[in-house]
């Protein structure tokens, strides 16, 4: 099972600020975001286009929103078994509650997109969440038997995988030894896994591998945990501390 594939999100029906919003939360994380229209054709979309994820606006015209829910839930539907995720203004908490089971599974405010989100894509989805992590590792790559090793950087962690940069042109299912170093943390997690996929320059800009990890030494899973877990809430602050203190425009000196 490949569980660092990337997930197909469809997003639809919002507003500029919020897209992007939605964007910066779950590109970085190794999710293809597709952006389309709140038309007469998302539902012929969604019905011979499998995504993963749909994530769309909220409207208070039942009858559109329940449209689209037939459309996206009718037997035989490509995403017939797709989340999906209600995008709401705070005033529309409540209306937009009462579709979780009617064709929603998860509700976020608009104001929590950042704080949120990933976690509602990610136990939809059913993969565990990247983490963008720029550090060293140490790849053992197993070719026809022999071992060759090389240095290189990872892009992005989860607790069950890693993308690094680079590292030749190596065949899917080839058995891999690794040592991860974590910031502020003088011993490397060490552990075997396999390649899953090569990167896709035209949307990730980079030239890389993903591994899914098989197995770990000692009590390193669990060290890699509490790392992923302690990241991630300082990236959340972060975004927070964004939202709630943009950047003025301009650059201007004000006062």
């Amino acid at each position: 099972m490949q569980e660092i594939s990337r997930g197909q999100i469809l997003v639809t029906r919002v507003d500029d600020p919020v897209y992007n919003a939605v964007f910066n939360v779950l590109s970085p994380l190794g999710f293809d975001i597709h952006r389309a229209p709140w038309d007469d054709y998302l539902k012929d979309h969604v019905q011979i286009t499998p995504f993963d994820v749909i994530v769309t606006g909220f409207t208070a015209q039942r009858g559109k929103m329940e449209s689209f829910f037939k459309a996206l839930r009718t037997r035989g539907s490509a995403c017939h078994h797709a989340g999906l995720v209600l995008i709401a203004p705070e005033d529309h908490r409540d209306a937009a509650e009462k579709l979780v089971g009617r064709g929603a599974n998860k509700v976020v405010m608009e104001r929590e997109v950042g704080s949120k989100l990933q976690d509602a894509v990610s136990q939809l989805i059913g993969i565990a969440p990247r983490v963008p992590v720029t550090t060293n590792a140490r790849i053992k790559i197993y070719v026809e038997g022999k071992p060759i090793q090389s240095f290189c950087q990872t892009q992005n962690l989860s607790a069950t995988g890693v993308l690094i940069r680079g590292f030749g042109h190596y065949p899917q299912g080839a058995k891999i030894d690794f040592e991860i170093s974590l910031p502020a943390d003088t011993a490397p997690i060490k552990g075997s896994g396999t390649i899953s996929r090569r990167t896709t320059r035209s949307t990730e800009r980079i030239d890389g591998l993903g591994i899914r990890f098989t197995s770990f030494h000692g009590t390193d899973q669990k060290r890699l945990a509490d790392f992923l877990a302690a990241t991630e809430l300082r990236n959340s602050k972060a975004r927070l501390d964004r939202m709630a203190n943009p950047e003025p425009k301009g650059g201007g000196r004000t006062g």
